[in-house]
């Protein structure tokens, strides 16, 4: 007798438990309305275990009816008939009864564009103990769709949670995008991943971000009212044809910015912008990348390395940089609500992996790394040039500044260092100056890790360690660099109050800690910030899976540097990218931090040959090596950093 066993497809639960990020791969979050919640991944409230999908109440904006327009959505699954799997269950709770509405959504298309998501049932919720729901998928049966679980309007200083969300059972996944929008809180902060060309890096992000690139154009570019960096009649008649007659886009960063249109086109975004009176382009794109080129905003960053961050545990010498981004213009809480870090994964060649710390729509870099430890933040300088600019000349400067971290080894001398950036941007003309703090990993190959080049159209400078003594404000440090919004050395120095705040304080004591360095640069915030970073970049290479970079946003109207910093690993930033593999932190023989620490005399191993290196990139001698931090390079070209303490 022939026995034949049939499998039906099976229903699937999703806990938010298996996965260390949020959302799970082939989820996708959606930030309609571009207010500062959005669906993050709770740690203490879960239904059956410790996490759960968490959202909370947006902050209302004058003019903004509608708030928690979020959407958190599933994979693409089946419902089958006659199978177990033609049901959604889902459990919930809120915080407060006061009230709040979930839409359940569907959309056939794919990929599921936003029009097309129809509405299938709605819950006004109330309870504040577990709930269960369950909603009859039956109408769909045989069909692929996606679900969409979208709130509205959360009650203030409430929270909405969701768990256990048992679907049909799943598709062979389409392919969507080169991307993934990942969030963690609380408060609840997005890193997007992209990857491939730089067309397919643009439409992921276009994908994936497009209602808050619409809203960083429409609440922040361009207005009638004083939180606009534009009005429409000065973008379309000076900008505009200012960016067309004058500014050259090299073809990758057009691919990318096509991309991004396409996938906005491809998501269903409303790319028209009410006051000026007509659809969003992807020479809108491109225009608004050179908004750092015109807009004169404020910006403050200090930086230590060797003596100066060897009492910090975690950095044992490394470099460390703070900083904070003003935004005296616009709405600077709207510009924190669309921040995010952007890790991007080039799949062309020459070309490395990065990140920067920008917003949606930003394809350039005012902050950011690459995986060698190189990187930049740029501050607006005091002094504009009005000097002949040739036609198409120019290259905005956030994608000059993001070539130049993007880039592999570009002088090719085979060392990935600060000179790399300069080697890059050097002799590239800006309409005003920039500062920019320039910074890298610190050992023997990297003896001047930090340095600030000041540049506008005519001319460019160096600012080292060796200029801190410049009157007025001079910094008594070999170890330090700060910059805020006033050339040193490309022009004579000028007194800035900012500037001598922070000699005073590196004056009075050059050692920094993490803690001390964000103290230090807070302390001379103006008050507007929209963003706040720290930086740690020999931990990209000596531990990628230790926290390299810190961020906050601004969010409920009140500046970046007031909220504690939420912390993310190279690793973490890069998880899950198609073709890359995790890096492992390298092993060490005490303290599990990114040297070696040592009382007496040091051993050398006899089976290899090595040199010695002090802190300034000099050779040594080991005998009677007096305390400080060194570095041990083997005829292998690894380095070993090392603290002899006594």
């Amino acid at each position: 007798m022939l026995l034949l066993i049939f499998f039906l497809p099976c229903a699937w639960t999703e806990s938010f438990e298996t996965q260390n990020h949020f959302p799970p791969n082939g989820w996708i979050i959606v930030n309609e309305d571009a207010l500062d919640a959005c669906w993050y991944r709770d740690t203490t409230e879960g239904h059956t275990s410790a996490h759960t999908a968490t959202c909370y109440n947006d902050t209302a904006y004058a003019g903004l009816v509608f708030t928690n327009l979020d959407y958190l959505i599933t994979p693409q699954v089946l419902p089958q008939a006659g199978t177990n799997d033609t049901l959604l269950s889902f459990w919930y709770r809120a915080t407060s009864s006061a009230g709040c509405s979930l839409d359940i959504m569907v959309s056939t298309l794919s990929p599921p564009g936003m029009p097309s998501f129809n509405l299938l049932q709605s819950f006004y919720i109330t309870e504040t103990s577990w709930t269960q729901q369950v909603v009859s998928l039956s109408s769909y049966n045989d069909i692929p769709i996606y679900i969409a679980f979208r709130m509205r309007k959360i009650p203030v200083d409430q929270q909405f949670y969701l768990d256990d969300i048992t679907l049909s059972n799943m598709t062979a996944q389409p392919h969507i995008c080169n991307g993934r929008l990942r969030t963690k809180g609380p408060p609840s902060q997005k890193y997007l991943q992209v990857w491939g060309s730089h067309n397919e890096m643009g439409y992921a992000h276009g994908f994936l971000l497009g209602e808050e690139i619409m809203a960083n154009f429409t609440r922040v570019i361009v207005g009638t009212d004083s939180f606009h960096f534009y009005s429409p009649t000065e973008y379309e008649n000076v900008i505009l044809p200012y960016y067309r007659s004058h500014f050259y886009i090299p073809q990758k960063y057009q691919d990318e910015a096509q991309g991004m249109y396409n996938g906005m086109l491809a998501k269903g975004v409303d790319l028209n912008h009410p006051e000026l009176g007509r659809e969003l382009t992807m020479e809108d794109i491109l225009c608004i990348n050179t908004d750092p080129d015109f807009i004169v905003s404020g910006c403050s960053n200090i930086s230590g390395w060797g003596e100066s961050t060897i009492n910090d545990d975690t950095l044992q010498g490394g470099m460390i940089i703070a900083r904070n981004t003003e935004g005296g213009f616009g709405q600077y809480t709207s510009m924190g609500n669309t921040s995010l870090i952007i890790a991007f994964a080039p799949d062309s060649s020459g070309e490395q992996k990065f990140f920067i710390v920008g917003g949606a729509g930003s394809i350039g870099c005012g902050a950011g790394v690459n995986q060698q430890g190189v990187g930049i933040c740029r501050n607006t300088g005091n002094h504009p040039d009005t000097a002949y600019i040739p036609p198409n000349s120019l290259i905005p400067i956030a994608l000059s500044h993001r070539n130049a971290i993007e880039i592999i080894d570009p002088d090719s001398n085979g060392l990935h260092d600060i000179f790399d950036i300069i080697y890059t941007i050097d002799h590239s003309t800006c309409l005003n100056t920039k500062d920019t703090h320039l910074f890298s990993r610190y050992d023997a190959f990297h003896p001047i890790p930090a340095g600030i080049l000041e540049m506008n159209n005519t001319a460019d400078s160096l600012r080292l360690v060796s200029d801190n003594n410049l009157l007025p404000n001079p910094i008594n440090s070999d170890w330090n660099l700060a910059v805020t919004n006033h050339d040193r050395v490309l022009y004579s120095p000028i007194d800035c109050w900012r500037y001598q705040r922070i000699a005073d304080s590196l004056n009075v004591d050059f050692h920094l800690t993490t803690e001390r360095a964000i103290a230090i640069i807070n302390a001379v915030a103006r008050g507007v910030t929209y963003q706040s970073l720290v930086f740690r970049p020999d931990i990209i290479l000596d531990h990628p899976d230790w926290h390299c970079v810190g961020v906050s946003y601004a969010y409920r109207n009140e500046p970046a540097h007031v909220h504690a910093k939420l912390w993310y690993s190279w690793n973490e930033l890069f998880e899950g990218i198609p073709g890359i593999v995790e890096h492992v932190s390298k092993a060490v023989k005490k303290y599990h931090f990114g040297a070696t620490i040592i009382s007496g005399q040091l051993q050398l191993p006899h089976d290899k040959k090595c040199r010695v290196f002090d802190i300034t990139g000099r050779q040594v001698k080991i005998n009677r090596l007096s305390p400080g931090i060194y570095f041990i390079q083997t005829e292998d070209k690894v380095i070993q950093k090392i603290v002899k303490i006594r």
